[in-house]
Parts: structure tokens; sequence; C-alpha cells
């Protein structure tokens, strides 16, 4: 296979890698970084977690870019704007490679990982925003979101809280990012939403 196959390879099964990748890095920081160093330890740690709710999103059960594209967007088809590409390249640059890199320069200051567990937390309230706007119980991702992203999102903010890194819960500078890197994500949808409107139209 040429490096092009096994490129074409990941954008199909990267979610699948992910889970994988997820475990491996899980047992490595609870054997290796945790005692070394608990906040960095936290802070690496919504990675393999985040990685999870992406399995939920596009594994089991998957089907997060067809419920957004037909709940949320409203088409009558599947195929929208949230397409295979925009999902891969959102998702490996923020959670494969921004999340680990800001936690890994946290091991030279805390400060450079601080938005991290406030950008997990707020992405599953995001999950729930999106059962209520849809008027749905249940969207890919969404037990994830309740059960690992929101509350060890919060107990790590809390942490960090407890232990002086962070001076308060709410202000901090730190907060701002990780909601602003979540608002980014339906301003971005807003705007491929009009493009393959504005396709549509030209098509039609």
């Amino acid at each position: 296979m040429s490096v092009s196959d096994y490129f074409r390879w990941l954008k199909k099964e990267w979610a699948k890698v992910g889970f994988i990748l997820s475990i491996f890095l899980f047992v490595f920081l609870i054997v290796f970084v945790r005692k070394i160093d608990f906040v960095v330890f936290i802070i690496l740690l919504q990675t393999p977690l985040y990685m999870l709710h992406q399995t939920e999103e596009y594994v089991f059960p998957g089907g997060f870019g067809n419920y957004f594209n037909k709940k949320i967007f409203k088409l009558e088809t599947e195929e929208g704007p949230l397409d295979q590409n925009i999902i891969f390249y959102v998702n490996v640059i923020l959670i494969w490679i921004a999340l680990p890199v800001f936690g890994l320069l946290a091991i030279l200051d805390y400060q450079y990982g601080l938005w991290i567990p406030y950008f997990s937390f707020f992405a599953g309230i995001a999950h729930i925003v999106l059962a209520v706007k849809a008027k749905k119980f249940y969207n890919p991702g969404l037990f994830v979101s309740v059960f690992i992203n929101i509350p060890i999102g919060a107990w790590s903010v809390l942490y960090l809280v407890n232990r002086g890194i962070l001076e308060n819960f709410f202000l901090n500078a730190h907060i701002v990012i990780g909601i602003g890197l979540n608002a980014l994500l339906p301003i971005m949808g807003i705007i491929l939403l009009k493009q393959y409107q504005r396709n549509k139209l030209q098509k039609a």
C-alpha cells in the first residue's frame, strides 16, 4: 500500500484507530505519568477520554454526522455539509494533535494545558444542548459526555482549583478558551450549511 492508500484508509477508519489508541494512552498515563506528575496526568487524560467520546460518535453506535445533518441542520438527506472529510480533519487536528501537544507543553508550564479539561467539559455539555435542540433523548456521543467527559472534566478543574493552580473555577482565561473552541464548531457548522445550500441552489 502507498502512503496515499494508508491515508485514505485512515480517513475511513480513524475513529476505530482512536479507540485502540485511547486504551493504550490510558494505560500508559496510569502506569507512567500518574505518579510522576498528577497535574500533567489529569491534563493528558482528557485526550484518551475524548477519543472514547469520538468512538461513540462515529463507531459504537456512530452516525453523528448523519444525526447532525438531519436533526440539527434539518436536511432531508443524511449526506450534507458535515461529511467524512470535515469530520476527519476537525477531529484529528483538534483531538489527536492540539490536545496532546498542549498537554505535553504542560510539562514545561501547566498554563499551556489548563484549558483542556474545560474543553472536554463543555464539549460534553454541547451534546446535552444538541439533544434539547433536536428534541431527541439520544445523540451519538451523549452517554460518554454525561458519564465521562462532564464529570471528569469538572473534577479535573476542581482538583486544579483546590491545588491553587487555578484561582477560580469560572474567572480565568482557560475557561474562555475551552468555551471558545466549542463555540467555533457550531459557527463552522453554520458556514458549512450556508455553503452547502448555496451550492445546491447553483446546481438547481
